[in-house]
């Protein structure tokens, strides 16, 4: 079981976003990306109680755990959900105030080029919900890191470089961040403003229906198990079907669907109903997925497959 589900009523600072719907920001919004033990996080948020302030993190036990130190302030909400591929997903264009990074992992620049902070797709994710204006601040322990993200973004067409700092002097510290200006390690803080209106088009939206024209069966939702399923060649969109249940009238149906987009993982069902004389595919309505590339070609592939 999910674990975030069983903590949500107890930790109520957990939020889970709904596909095609941007989460509700006020005049005063901030996000921190990658927010780990949430040290940081929860003492930004008390000493800024004006603000409404994100958090988002990959790591479920992460999140688990800065929820804990956080039970009980109204200001604070965090994400459970991959702020590479999302980020531009879960905000309206121009709502943020600031986004904060502490010590990304600096990914290899071959393998992992797509998840730096210096992958295009991020920093038009950064100037798209970014107000004019808007700071985003990096802070990295790694100088040849901190030196690629101040010429790269600084080129950004939106997106200004600011400050380059050493050692800079910062009201709210992390213990690793201590511990490493302690054994005589630089931190260094790279500032970026967000200078003139910026958009990208996003991947996702609210519904995606397919109709097929004949009668689906048991058995034909069962010939989909364990098919995979890719994009095209070099495509990083994948997908999976697996498991099936039927609502015992032998009518309706779930698919068991898991798809990658770029590392992002989603698991969910198919819904497969009758509809006027033919059957009708889309997601169903308790899935928390997000309508991405992989998640339409997954559709599409088993609607062709059933066809």
């Amino acid at each position: 079981m999910d674990i975030l589900r069983q903590a949500r009523p107890q930790y109520k600072v957990i939020i889970h976003p709904e596909s095609g719907k941007p989460l509700p920001v006020q005049q005063k919004t901030e996000l921190e990306i990658g927010f780990g033990n949430g040290e940081f996080t929860v003492q930004y948020a008390e000493k800024n109680p004006e603000i409404l302030f994100y958090g988002i993190e990959i790591s479920q036990a992460c999140v688990l755990r800065c929820a804990r130190r956080a039970y009980g302030l109204s200001n604070l909400r965090l994400i459970n959900t991959d702020a590479r591929f999302m980020l531009r997903e879960l905000f309206p264009d121009e709502s943020l105030q600031k986004i904060i990074m502490q010590f990304p992992c600096p990914w290899s620049k071959n393998a992992d080029a797509h998840k730096r902070v210096t992958a295009k797709d991020f920093s038009d994710g950064l100037a798209t919900v970014l107000k004019v204006n808007g700071i985003f601040e990096m802070v990295s322990d790694d100088e040849p890191y901190a030196n690629e993200v101040w010429k790269i973004l600084g080129g950004h067409e939106a997106l200004r470089a600011e400050d380059f700092e050493v050692n800079p002097s910062r009201m709210i510290t992390t213990k690793y961040e201590r511990k490493w200006l302690e054994e005589g390690r630089n931190i260094y803080r790279v500032t970026f403003r967000k200078t003139k209106a910026f958009t990208v088009t996003r991947r996702t939206s609210e519904e995606m229906h397919i109709k097929i024209n004949r009668t689906v069966t048991a058995e034909d939702i069962e010939s989909l198990r364990n098919i995979e399923g890719k994009s095209d060649k070099g495509s990083k969109s994948f997908w999976k079907f697996g498991r099936s249940f039927t609502d015992g009238n032998g009518k309706i149906y779930l698919l068991e669907t898991l798809t990658s987009d770029d590392e992002f993982e989603q698991k969910f069902y198919i819904h497969v109903a009758p509809k006027d004389e033919g059957f009708l595919l889309r997601l169903d309505k308790t899935a928390d997925a997000f309508l991405t590339p992989a998640v339409r070609s997954a559709l599409n592939d088993a609607a062709a497959r059933l066809s």
